[in-house]
């Protein structure tokens, strides 16, 4: 897993401007919003009060090797790091540090295959996929090596073309973790071996899922579809207007035709100008288990004896010993790899039954027990100099408000909470959504939550979730108490509930609106 030497020199000699920027920053020399520009194409952003700061960590196809795993446990310990996140885009992100902490892990970082220039500001951001790429018994055909070289080649591209917005890509195999209809470019495989191609979608302002612009997409041409969408977005897109310039407004200003029309001249033109033509190796797992574990965790992978194990935190935020425990033990084995996921969990794959067993016991009560604690939640106000409102606190505070009254979380859905407008909980998509904002209350600003409903990422039946209203943060504990009750009464999980009886939920909330 390696980008070229050219590349590395490249990025290594960018690194003054991040040093130059995050100094100042913590001089108080340059203002947060003037850091914001500099910053962000490192993966560093300013946090809440401007005394500290994250820096946000690129896996190449999402895939964290054994040595990586190392290396981010010996991390933790020399930079004394106690913030961990899994995120929405299948990033890890360290919070809470100071300037000399993130200058010297940004270093260590490079010299660890991990590159974190572009994951933030207007580039080619992280290539997600669906974590059980090349393990999964189901998996149409071997994506890995296509995903392995599209990442590796986006990398690759940051810094070289003026882009209006972020870029971001996904593959998606069994499911649709990789989010493939709803990014700039999305790679969705089929059982015949080829790719659908989405492209134009996204979620934030103008919300919209991708057009299916291309069918059949032989693999060997993933790379002639990024470079041609690439140049599409640069040449296209709205460089005036940042709340206009991601892709999916191309889509929505040119139409579903003239978009596709379109998408086909620029990979026509990127076909002309170089071939990308793609050869790769098969991705293979040589290591075999011969044990059955224990654990009911654990799930068989298409290789025999082996398997994998999903460890899903509270709102994506491992307690540092438990993150600390699994990559150290992980990392000790043979041709493991944990895959981060776009739902803030994390996939430990090719485990043995007796290391199934192992990895259970190193998660145990920290791992999800039902949908409600399989919530996607940004980290929130607390953290994020943009957020609203505390969203993962919130999270925290329903789920121990509930304990508190005698009431199970288990009829409750997976919640998708942002702490403010922005996408990072992915509200436009769940069941159930929330994100930060501000109620007037007797002429007075109060502490709030939009409230959505029936999102739906999943590639079959998609939809964006609909606004129900604003409730108030002081209101938001006894609304859920409410609602467990009145699924309770009915006997039913919310998701059946809510579409049999879509009165019933708007009597519950009503009251709160």
């Amino acid at each position: 897993m390696a980008i070229s030497e050219e590349v590395r020199q490249r990025f290594a000699g960018e690194f003054e401007k991040f040093q130059a920027g995050i100094e100042g920053f913590f001089k108080k020399e340059i203002a947060p919003k003037d850091f914001k520009g500099i910053g962000g194409g490192f993966g560093s952003y300013a946090e809440r009060g401007h005394e500290s700061a994250m820096l946000r960590l690129r896996f190449l196809g999402s895939r964290i090797l054994p040595y990586q795993m190392k290396f981010l446990v010996n991390s933790v310990k020399k930079y004394d790091l106690k913030y961990v996140h899994f995120t929405t885009g299948q990033c890890i992100q360290f919070h809470q540090l100071q300037g000399e902490q993130i200058l010297e892990l940004y270093k260590d970082c490079f010299e660890h295959d991990i590159y974190n220039r572009g994951t933030g500001g207007d580039n080619l951001r992280n290539v997600t996929a669906s974590p059980l790429h090349g393990v999964h018994p189901d998996e149409p055909f071997a994506v890995t090596p296509y995903l392995q070289a599209a990442s590796e080649y986006a990398v690759s591209l940051i810094g070289t073309l003026a882009l209006p917005r972020k870029y971001k890509i996904g593959f998606s195999v069994v499911d649709n973790e990789g989010h493939a209809n709803y990014k700039d470019l999305g790679f969705l495989a089929k059982e015949n071996g080829t790719f659908d191609v989405y492209a134009g979608g996204g979620i934030g302002g103008g919300s919209a899922f991708g057009v299916l612009v291309a069918e059949n997409v032989d693999p060997k041409e993933t790379l002639q579809h990024i470079d041609g969408m690439l140049h599409l977005y640069h040449e296209l897109g709205d460089f005036n207007n940042r709340g206009k310039a991601r892709s999916r407004f191309i889509a929505q200003r040119l139409g579903e035709e003239e978009f596709r029309k379109a998408y086909h001249e620029y990979l026509e033109k990127s076909k002309a100008a170089h071939d990308l033509t793609l050869f790769v190796a098969p991705y293979e797992v040589k290591k075999v288990g011969t044990t059955t574990p224990a654990t009911p965790l654990a799930e068989p992978q298409k290789q025999e004896g082996l398997y994998y194990i999903q460890y899903k935190p509270l709102v994506g935020t491992p307690p540092i010993d438990v993150f600390v425990k699994l990559f150290d033990y992980v990392g000790g084995l043979e041709e493991t790899e944990i895959r981060i996921c776009g739902d803030e969990s994390v996939y430990i794959v090719n485990l043995t039954g007796e290391e199934a067993d192992a990895v259970a016991a190193i998660i145990a009560d920290t791992h999800a027990k039902n949908n409600f604690e399989y919530t996607v939640s940004c980290v929130g106000a607390t953290i994020c100099q943009l957020g609203f409102q505390d969203s993962s606190g919130l999270v925290k505070v329903i789920k121990k408000t509930l304990e508190a009254q005698g009431l199970s979380t288990d009829r409750l859905p997976q919640l998708h909470v942002s702490g403010c407008l922005s996408s990072c909980g992915t509200h436009q998509v769940g069941s159930l959504g929330l994100h930060g904002f501000t109620k007037l209350v007797d002429s007075k600003p109060q502490p709030a939550f939009k409230v959505f409903i029936n999102g739906n990422g999943e590639l079959e039946g998609p939809r964006m979730s609909d606004e129900v209203g604003v409730v108030t943060v002081e209101d938001i504990p006894q609304f859920f108490i409410d609602l467990v009750k009145a699924l309770e009464v009915a006997g039913q999980d919310f998701d059946t509930w809510k579409d049999q009886q879509p009165e019933a939920f708007q009597a519950v909330i009503s009251k709160y609106l």
